[in-house]
């Protein structure tokens, strides 16, 4: 068995690794448990790192180049907790294989550890029992079995026997799991993966990933002599220091390429430089960049041409915001979409899966050099949104951890766009959403038990964070108690009732005058939305 691994291995085995928890991804979605199954940690997974490894491309096949090109293609592809997780994994991995042809198994073991190391720190607060301990312990042991004679196909072996071991124990390390009486989904996803490299050392086929077409060709018919080229240039290259050139000094290298664009990039390994920059002078960023070198690698995107080309995808004000800052913010059905602009949102990201990293950056890419307020509006789309700000030079992104549409829904009216005091703006936005109340209503598809509580198949329940609050037989029974309950506890005075398509008009009215009858002097309003992962979201203010 090989004791090396070469390009073409490692992207062999990162495809054997998707395909293999492809093959697995309903089982892994399936997992995710109390308060609503969000059932796509396991696509988040798949999505994240195909396309990472699809812009590897057939050609690329050294080492060093191969771990490159798929660190930085797979982080701004990233979407989802799970995704943005595992990316990190990956890009620690190989960032441990730049500077060699081969690896071998102390190399590959240090890639692991390397792996872990980020994928820990791209979370706040770091959980256990979840796929951070499982590729941490499982790694762990590996590092602690190895003797310096395995062959990488033994280590990847060792690898899966210990993640499999500390996949069943997650239930003991993280409550909701134990009482849902399941293991964690994104170790799981992690077990996959890690399997499917097996199948490659093993020589074993798998099926590969349909690739299906992304977004429409973009129509050059919609340019002419009086069109406007607003967003410049999404500018790639990676650049060879030569000897006889201007002295190469990290930061005034990045200092003289901040004054030519933003979304700046810059990583040094040795005597070669990757840029990733947003420009409306590409010519003068070639410039400055060949005073130091030649360049190995060019790639120039016309960004006004891109959006134009993304159906929709980003979408842009019609009205230009004089404001001091710009406010971004994803919607996950086109009337959300249409609001949110509506109600002052400076782009908004629309979308029907979760965002990527590069979503979040083409749409900063939008709002010009004003500071940015980005409304993620799910739990999902806050990790891959705050990776996407630390990629962004000057700092001047803030995440605002809107986990609902409501939240969203409730700030925008109220922000002050004349405020320069970037603090204080935030502030005042995260003191709305503080203030906010919000509560969801769901219906199981199987029974669950919960905190004690016995949730049966069908019937309907809702919650505030991870407090159930009540259940019932219909929809109508439990929103109309559930609001009822919060306006009378907490005295307040304005709900706003978001409701997806399954609930009907007549259902809503019977809800509404329910709870104007019972509790007098409230004012309810409703949107519907398709933006929702459960039946129905309300907020009271």
């Amino acid at each position: 068995m090989s004791k090396m691994i070469d390009g073409l291995d490692f992207k062999n085995m990162v495809e054997y690794a998707v395909r293999n928890l492809n093959n697995h991804v309903k089982l892994v979605n399936q997992l995710n448990v109390f308060p609503v199954p969000d059932g796509d940690t396991g696509t988040n997974m798949v999505t994240t790192i195909h396309r990472g490894l699809l812009a590897v491309g057939e050609s690329i096949v050294d080492l060093p180049s191969v771990s490159r090109k798929f660190a930085r293609s797979v982080v701004f592809e990233a979407r989802g907790n799970s995704g943005v997780i595992v990316s990190q994994f990956l890009k620690g991995i190989s960032e441990k294989f730049y500077d060699v042809e081969a690896a071998d198994g102390a190399t590959f073991i240090a890639a692991l550890e390397r792996g872990v190391d980020y994928a820990y720190s791209a979370v706040a607060t770091p959980v256990e029992g979840t796929m951070l301990t499982v590729m941490n312990e499982a790694t762990a042991a590996v590092q602690r079995e190895y003797d310096g004679s395995q062959s990488i196909k033994e280590i990847v072996d060792c690898f899966v026997t210990h993640a499999k071991r500390s996949l069943e124990n997650t239930p003991e390390l993280l409550a909701v799991l134990k009482e849902s009486g399941v293991v964690d989904s994104g170790g799981a996803g992690i077990v996959y993966l890690f399997e499917g490299m097996q199948k490659y050392l093993d020589n074993q086929p798998l099926e590969a990933i349909e690739q299906k077409p992304e977004g429409t060709e973009v129509d050059y018919d919609a340019f002419h002599r009086d069109s406007r080229f607003e967003y410049g240039y999404c500018t790639e290259l990676l650049l060879q220091l030569l000897n006889g050139r201007e002295e190469f000094v990290p930061t005034v290298f990045k200092d003289d390429l901040t004054a030519l664009g933003d979304s700046l990039v810059v990583s040094a390994e040795e005597d070669k430089v990757r840029v990733h920059i947003h420009t409306h002078f590409p010519e003068q960023v070639f410039a400055l960049c060949h005073r130091y070198g030649e360049f190995l690698s060019l790639k120039v995107e016309n960004m006004t041409v891109q959006h134009t080309g993304l159906s929709g995808r980003i979408q842009c004000s019609p009205t230009k915001n004089e404001g001091a800052f710009a406010v971004v913010a994803v919607a996950y059905d086109t009337a959300m979409a249409e609001l949110f602009l509506e109600m002052g949102a400076d782009v908004v990201i629309r979308t029907d899966e979760n965002v990527s990293t590069k979503d979040y950056l083409d749409a900063f890419s939008c709002c010009g050099e004003k500071p940015i307020f980005v409304f993620p509006n799910s739990s999902d789309a806050i990790l891959s949104a705050t990776q996407a700000k630390k990629l962004v030079a000057h700092d001047r992104v803030t995440v605002i951890g809107s986990r609902t549409v409501a939240e969203c829904y409730a700030a925008l009216p109220a922000i002050d766009f004349e405020l320069t005091d970037t603090a204080a703006a935030a502030d005042a936005i995260m003191e709305i959403i503080h203030n906010l109340q919000v509560i969801s209503i769901a219906k199981r598809n199987n029974s669950l038990c919960y905190a004690g509580k016995e949730i049966p198949r069908n019937e309907y329940y809702s919650f505030s964070g991870k407090e159930l609050l009540h259940i019932g037989k219909t929809l109508q029974e439990v929103a109309s108690q559930s609001i009822c309950d919060v306006v009378r506890r907490q005295g307040r005075e304005i709900v706003t009732v978001f409701y997806g398509s399954s609930v009907s008009e007549g259902e809503m009215e019977e809800i509404v005058a329910t709870v104007e009858r019972e509790a007098f002097g409230v004012e309810v309003f409703t949107v519907p939305t398709d933006s929702l992962s459960c039946l129905m979201t309300v907020s009271f203010e």
